[in-house]
């Protein structure tokens, strides 16, 4: 009986020190036994430091990013818990950045979690060039500030999606929503459906407080979008329409979570209902989109009357961290 407890009982600590570090005589960290058996198999023993221990290249042997040239240059890199860590430095290695440079690069920015490894000589451009801090120009750079507005455009992958950001630098191409719901004033008016449910609550609270708000746009399709932005550039001039008319595919309308509203018996929004709608269309789901502060930001000139649908927990966050939607998707979303 004995003899069967002190054989199970050196099964289970070999088990537990298999998946535990082992230390030496002097409490310095070793690998564990996946990465020294992971270090034969690439044949990289007698290459490495053997006195030295690196986390990070434990964790590049442990992930299917190991590459095994790098081997030496992952043991002189400090390591620093993110996602993609080990993508990240295969990246900056392979364009002839040291560990040294490594180093310097992720102790300036790992606490910046939206920064993206590849863009690093832009964020130092916009820095320099605007004189701000590392936070912003990430930010700003991300959102696509350092290009003139309608340049370095990207394909949207996620159109369909609630949250789908839709900007100067974002494009729908010629998408078209499948659950489009017709409002109740008019059923022109049409938005997606839970867009279009969060609207008609809104409009209920709205009467009850005496204000009486209606929509005049909503869903536009790629098409509807072209004919209405050339027509304000025949009229104005394409520098000014850009100011207020979305280039069609760069339209909010065209997902079916924007809508127009003006004043009920107006064709403006008043000044009244402008103030409510800044102050309660959150509880509903919807942001005032386009701000006169933010401008510089998303292109537009100041337009309280366009509502954009998140769903209430996002549009409550974004009013409470008072930022655009353009910033608050690469903040928080992307």
């Amino acid at each position: 009986m004995n003899k069967k407890i002190i054989f199970l009982s050196l099964i289970l600590l070999t088990i537990f020190f298999s998946f535990t570090y082992f230390f030496k005589s002097n409490n310095k960290i070793v690998y564990n036994s996946k990465a020294v058996s992971l270090m034969k198999k690439y044949h990289i023993l007698e290459k490495i430091d053997k006195n030295t221990y690196s986390k990070t290249l434990e964790i590049a042997l442990e992930s299917n990013d190991f590459q095994e040239q790098y081997a030496t240059f992952y043991q002189n890199i400090d390591y620093i818990e993110r996602k993609n860590f080990i993508q990240e430095i295969n990246s900056l290695l392979s364009n002839n950045y040291s560990p040294e440079d490594i180093n310097t690069i992720f102790a300036k920015y790992h606490n910046i979690h939206n920064f993206e490894i590849n863009e690093l000589n832009r964020y130092e451009e916009y820095r320099t060039k605007n004189n701000c801090s590392l936070e912003e120009a990430v930010l700003k750079v991300n959102i696509g500030l350092d290009h003139d507005f309608y340049t370095n455009i990207n394909s949207i992958k996620n159109s369909s999606e609630y949250t789908v950001l839709v900007n100067k630098y974002h494009t729908l191409e010629k998408y078209e929503p499948q659950d489009l719901k017709s409002l109740s004033y008019d059923s022109k008016y049409q938005l997606r459906e839970k867009a279009a449910d969060a609207f008609e609550e809104l409009v209920s609270k709205a009467k009850l407080d005496n204000l009486y708000i209606r929509p005049y746009s909503a869903y536009r399709s790629y098409e509807r979008q072209e004919i209405i932005y050339n027509n304000y550039v025949i009229k104005d001039g394409k520098e000014k329409a850009d100011t207020y008319s979305a280039r069609p595919g760069h339209s909010e309308h065209q997902t079916g979570l924007a809508v127009d509203v003006w004043s009920e018996g107006y064709n403006y929004i008043k000044e009244n209902d402008a103030k409510w709608l800044k102050e309660n269309s959150y509880k509903f789901g919807f942001i005032v989109r386009y701000t006169k502060e933010n401008q510089h930001i998303t292109g537009y000139i100041e337009e309280p009357w366009h509502l954009r649908y998140l769903g209430i927990e996002i549009a409550t966050d974004v009013v409470n961290k008072n930022l655009t939607y353009d910033e608050y998707y690469d903040l928080y979303l992307k």
